[in-house]
């Protein structure tokens, strides 16, 4: 059966697979609920290109790059099994940075329409094409708030 509400389909499945993976609380569902929280506002203001940017800078690490992260994340369909190799590799940190940008990439995915691309530089190309930023942004902005709500009725404080 077809969602009726994409967006709120794909919060609910991002979400799902944090809690399934790391629970609802403790330091890295907490992490990934501030990213939520502080998204959607970047999104707004900032725009989808420097957005996804920027988490894909912040996820970068020692052992592996936003860009090779993210990418994976676009690229595979079971983010379980993604997010499990991610924490037994210590790819995943407590700010949770590549978890967000991994929803973030499945919401371009699935949302906006991306469906081939071999890097994230070939992504914010086709993001920044005319017309497209201004669908993805509306899209993607939906996608955030209700990853935001989700997030914050979901993980426990502390």
């Amino acid at each position: 059966m077809q969602a009726q509400n994409n967006a709120l389909d794909l919060a609910i499945r991002c979400m799902d697979t944090v809690k399934q993976v790391f629970g609802n609380k403790g330091d890295i569902p907490e992490g990934f609920r501030s990213r939520a929280r502080d998204i959607p506002s970047s999104l707004y203001y900032g725009g989808v290109l420097y957005t996804l940017a920027y988490v894909a800078s912040k996820a970068s690490k020692d052992k592996a790059s936003g860009d090779d992260l993210l990418m994976q994340a676009f690229q595979r369909d079971d983010m379980v099994t993604l997010f499990k190799e991610w924490f037994e590799k210590k790819l995943v940190e407590d700010e949770a940075y590549e978890l967000y940008g991994a929803c973030l990439m499945r919401a371009i995915r699935e949302l906006v329409g991306i469906g081939k691309a071999n890097s994230l530089t070939d992504i914010l190309r086709m993001l920044n094409e005319p017309g497209m930023g201004i669908i993805a942004e509306r899209r993607l902005l939906e996608f955030a708030e209700w990853l935001k709500r989700l997030a914050e009725a979901v993980v426990q404080k502390g």
